[in-house]
């Protein structure tokens, strides 16, 4: 059996001191130290090295202060200061702050005799959970203080135990009123059943949040949402519940809104005739209004549970699936047409308008489309689409005919009108007075078909739309004094005085194609010529409208005049108010002709007459401005005066001087001998041109290789191949690319001679030729 030795009291003291969970340090009345434990080192940081009994405790403080265990300080004066303070014979508790963090805990008590006993512990971690609860309750505090959500505690009675002011100004009472009130004294039955269901809920731990409308002091009512959470105590024990009340009042009145809103758009959806459907931001139908279903013949939910391959026909879907698509990536509306499969499997044309929905965060929503029945309209369509082809094809084969026979009449015309000049133009057998006569009358007559001919090619390019003006700026006196020149030796030849009268200051420029106004101006002076009475005058006159901007050229003659009956069909195509039964020559065709002309020309046109007395023509073309084409005033002596006859025309071209170079040679393919025959006659006229002829485009080509002429005359209308093709192997041959070539032919429709300038022509000579200018293109050429 072993026994305990019991320690001396020293010993015991030192055993008590080491093992102790604190710091101690004892100081005697000199404040020197006596006992310490390592607990006391800790806490102070003092080393080990430094202690040892007897040592000052103004040294202990100096290592302490030099340390920075007090912070920025002066040593002395800290040193001095915490002596004065722990002489103080008096108990204490302090609490001191390490640099490293530690919260000191120094309790000190006085010992009998003089001197002190220090305990010391670290507090830290105790300190620290009471800052944090303080700020807790510091956050929870102003949490319920200041917040707008209403904080509503009671007990498990029901009865009211705290509110915060939030919820004082929920329900506009003050807090005295909630204390100690059922919940039920501020709802209606009708809340106070919610009230009893969501208590049954959260006492079966269902709990959640739910929408309440509480009564407030005056009566009014407040929508708000609840979310409640029982409280408990430290034992588990639920001891009540704290409610979270948010006033949705707002957010309650726009949903109220939205929902009346909604109802008046299904309303006015329903009753409206347009065909109505919503969809989501993927294209799948979210509502149809009644006039769809009506309209498809089938329930909301079997167009609900359709999609764009049911509904619409199979040849449609990808084309508005993509249109859909590529509009809802962009968030646009769109626009697209289809048809529309109904429940009896008939389709009919939709159009369909999307327009962009938005939610309340402003994010797109899908597509409210707005739909119309347009079957009716893509039938009409249909047919006006193949009345205008059938109009088309009639006006190409109008063209086509007129074309054909421009060609087929120009070919004879050309054989008539060239051997005549022919005849006229010989002056080795020259002709007797009489059958200079008879050539004369059948120039006169050819001229007279050619211009019948080439007035029908206008009528059919202006009804066909591809008669071309190029507008420029024209100077009025010079156009004027042309016509009347071109018209002096008709006038002259029926006894007709013409008369131009010109006001000194009017503007001399208009707008205008210049060949075509001569053209216009020309068949009004040869009408008013041709109808007016023997011994007759014929006035031009030209001045200014400042009011419309425009300059008026008036052509008056002392004819019979027309009544309002002839006015009327006057400028009608072919209409010669019965003149066919008279001596006057013509086909009816020139004044429509001149009308549409100068509508062409943006201008007017029109008449003015008096049976018996004599008619007026009159034309209205715009102003250009003088400062951008300034002319010169017309001479005085041109104010108002009779026109001069024109000069006598030039003499027949002499025979050429015998050529002192070598002579050109010119290569004609053509198919028609008489043509051929009427070729050589013409350029005989220049004896120094040797003239090759071939009757096939072959021989032409192979002939064009051997000799290389100079200029090459083609036919368009050749058997085989036509002269585009010979003149595109002309070009692809280096040997004969070089060489010019002009068209010769009876075509003389404007998109032929446009098509031959792109070939690379170096001129176009329409059939029936005029000496003169092939002449003029002939020397022209083989000059270069």
């Amino acid at each position: 059996m072993s026994s305990f030795k019991v320690p001396a009291a020293d010993d015991l003291l030192r055993l008590v001191v080491d093992h102790a969970g604190e710091g101690i340090s004892v100081f005697d009345g000199g404040l020197r130290i006596v006992a310490w434990n390592q607990r006391f080192l800790d806490c102070t940081g003092i080393p080990a090295s430094l202690i040892r009994p007897g040592i000052a405790l103004s040294d202990l403080l100096r290592d302490m202060a030099q340390r920075g265990e007090f912070g920025a300080c002066d040593v002395d004066g800290e040193v001095a200061r915490r002596c004065r303070n722990l002489a103080d014979g008096s108990a204490s508790l302090t609490q001191r702050l390490r640099p490293n963090g530690q919260t000191i805990e120094m309790r000190r008590t006085p010992a009998p005799g003089g001197g002190f006993l220090m305990l010391y512990a670290d507090v830290s971690q105790r300190t620290g959970a009471e800052a944090a609860l303080a700020d807790k309750q510091r956050m929870l505090g102003l949490l319920q203080q200041y917040t707008e959500q209403g904080f509503w505690f009671i007990d498990n009675a029901l009865i009211t135990t705290d509110v915060n002011p939030a919820m004082c100004r929920m329900l506009r009472l003050p807090r005295e009123a909630f204390m100690g009130r059922s919940i039920y004294d501020f709802v209606d039955e009708a809340n106070a059943a919610i009230f009893r269901e969501h208590v049954r809920l959260r006492a079966q731990g269902l709990a959640e949040g739910y929408g309440i409308t509480l009564r407030r002091g005056d009566g009014s009512a407040v929508d708000c949402f609840n979310n409640a959470t029982p409280i408990f105590d430290a034992q588990g024990k639920k001891v009540g519940a704290v409610g979270l009340f948010t006033d949705i009042s707002a957010l309650t009145r726009v949903q109220r809104a939205l929902q009346e809103s909604e109802q008046r758009f299904r309303a006015m959806s329903d009753a409206a005739p347009a065909l109505i459907w919503l969809s989501d931001a993927h294209g799948a139908a979210t509502w149809f209004n009644q006039r769809w279903l009506q309209y498809t013949g089938r329930s909301l939910e079997a167009e609900l549970a359709s999609d764009w391959h049911q509904r619409m026909h199979p040849d449609d879907h990808a084309r508005c699936w993509r249109l859909f698509a590529e509009a809802a990536s962009r968030r646009e509306t769109y626009e697209v047409e289809y048809r529309l499969r109904q429940s009896d499997g008939q389709a009919r044309w939709i159009a369909d308008s999307g327009i962009p929905r938005t939610d309340a965060d402003g994010r797109f929503d899908g597509y409210a489309i707005y739909g119309w029945d347009i079957t009716e309209r893509k039938a009409a369509e249909t047919a006006l689409r193949a009345a205008k082809e059938d109009a088309e094809r009639a006006n190409r084969a109008k063209s086509e005919f007129l074309s054909r026979m421009s060609h087929e009449l120009r070919t004879p015309l050309n054989a008539v009108l060239g051997f005549a000049q022919l005849l006229q133009a010989d002056h080795d057998e020259p002709l007797s007075p009489k059958q200079a006569a008879r050539v004369t009358e059948l120039l006169r007559g050819g001229q007279h078909l050619l211009q019948l001919i080439n007035e029908v090619l206008d009528l059919a390019r202006i009804e066909a739309g591809t008669l071309r003006l190029a507008l420029n700026a024209v100077q009025v006196d010079e156009v004027v004094g042309d016509s009347l020149r071109m018209v002096q030796p008709m006038a002259e030849q029926r006894g007709i005085s013409l008369v131009l009268q010109v006001p000194p200051q009017a503007c001399h420029v208009v707008q205008a194609d210049r060949l075509r106004l001569d053209q216009v101006l020309l068949n009004l002076l040869s009408n008013a010529i041709k109808y007016n009475r023997p011994g007759g005058e014929v006035v031009l006159r030209w001045f200014d409208e400042p009011a419309t901007a425009s300059v008026l050229i008036e052509i008056s003659d002392t004819g019979p005049g027309l009544n309002e009956h002839q006015q009327d069909r006057l400028f009608q195509a072919f209409e010669r108010l019965d003149a066919e039964n008279g001596t006057v020559e013509g086909a009816g065709i020139g004044l429509a002709l001149s009308k549409w002309l100068v509508d062409l020309m943006r201008g007017e046109i029109g008449l003015r007459s008096t049976p018996g007395v004599g008619s007026t023509f009159w034309v209205r073309l715009g102003w250009l401005s003088a400062d951008l084409f300034p002319v010169s005033p017309p001479p005085a002596d041109l104010q108002s005066r009779a026109i001069d006859p024109p000069p006598p025309p030039p003499p027949p071209p002499a025979p050429a001087p015998a050529p002192s170079v070598r002579r050109k040679t010119v290569l004609y393919i053509e198919d028609n001998e008489v043509n051929q025959l009427l070729m050589q006659g013409m350029l005989g006229q220049r004896p120094e041109v040797e003239l090759l002829l071939a009757d096939l485009p072959e021989k032409g080509l192979a002939m064009a290789l051997l000799h290389l002429p100079d200029l090459l005359l083609l036919d368009i209308q050749l058997p085989g191949i036509d002269g585009f093709e010979v003149m595109a192997r002309l070009r692809a041959d280096p040997r004969t690319r070089g060489i010019p070539v002009v068209a010769v032919s009876a075509n003389a429709m404007e998109s032929d001679i446009e098509a031959a300038r792109k070939a690379g022509f170096a001129d176009y000579v329409t059939k029936p030729l005029h000496l003169q200018r092939l002449l003029a293109v002939v020397d022209g050429l083989l000059a270069r």
